[in-house]
């Protein structure tokens, strides 16, 4: 069934209609969807609420709740990723697209030394990316996207739980060290720099805060790669 967010709090009982013209649009006409067909809508809440059309037109779909479940796509791990913004605003949609659907819960864009680009581009459009990754992996809720912060200022209120570093020019440990450690805490948090990586003074500075390095081995990831590569490695490895 076709999966759509819908906002929060917003099933009050078992009749629900859908007004959101872009999601109406895409049932009625890309779609072509019929009365009695169902899909599923997901309050953001880590639940899911299958629903039977009852009529549809131009301006809004009235449909009646069939049930409330939790999702079980939505992973057990929480991860985050502090991910450097690339010189590309292309290679970032893609960050965020393919780290969505494997399984990551939150962005952090991150401003480094060598970061070329220092603020997100178009919100809508990466918001709107998060929403349609999400609802195509069949997950229950949509990964956060905060604002871009300098590197530097994370270590003032450094953030809770493992704290792993990519660090390009070591080849030890590697990440597959730190998997056990991964599966006991509440939330791991992936940092991974720009193109050229992260430098010495800034390594340097989140290992003050107990933050660890890692390397994925001898070959070196682009930035738009890496972070995609690590979630990857650890919720299917």
């Amino acid at each position: 069934m076709n999966r759509f967010f819908i906002p929060p709090n917003s099933i009050l009982d078992e009749n629900f209609v859908l007004r959101n013209p872009a999601t109406v649009f895409q049932i009625r006409k890309v779609l072509r969807a019929k009365v009695g067909e169902k899909i599923i809508l997901l309050d953001n809440s880590g639940f899911e609420f299958p629903a039977e059309i009852l009529k549809i037109s131009r301006q809004e779909i009235s449909l009646k709740i069939l049930e409330k479940r939790e999702n079980l796509a939505e992973p057990n791990l929480k991860i985050n990723l502090f991910q450097a913004l690339p010189n590309s605003t292309t290679k970032f949609e893609e960050i965020l697209q393919h780290a969505t659907e494997v399984g990551v819960s939150g962005f952090w864009p991150i401003i480094c030394e060598r970061s070329e680009t220092r603020k997100l581009r178009n919100p809508e459009r990466l918001a709107k990316i998060l929403t349609e990754a999400a609802e195509q992996s069949e997950r229950g809720k949509i990964p956060t996207l905060a604002e871009p912060v300098k590197f530097g200022k994370i270590w003032d209120e450094p953030p809770a739980g493992l704290n792993l570093i990519a660090d390009s020019f070591s080849t030890e440990p590697l990440l597959a060290k730190f998997f056990s450690e991964i599966q006991e805490v509440a939330t791991t948090n992936i940092f991974v720099g720009p193109e050229g990586g992260f430098s010495e003074k800034e390594i340097m500075t989140a290992r003050k805060f107990r933050a660890q390095t890692f390397s994925l081995g001898r070959r070196i990831l682009r930035t738009e790669t890496a972070g995609v590569a690590i979630a990857s490695a650890i919720f299917f490895g």
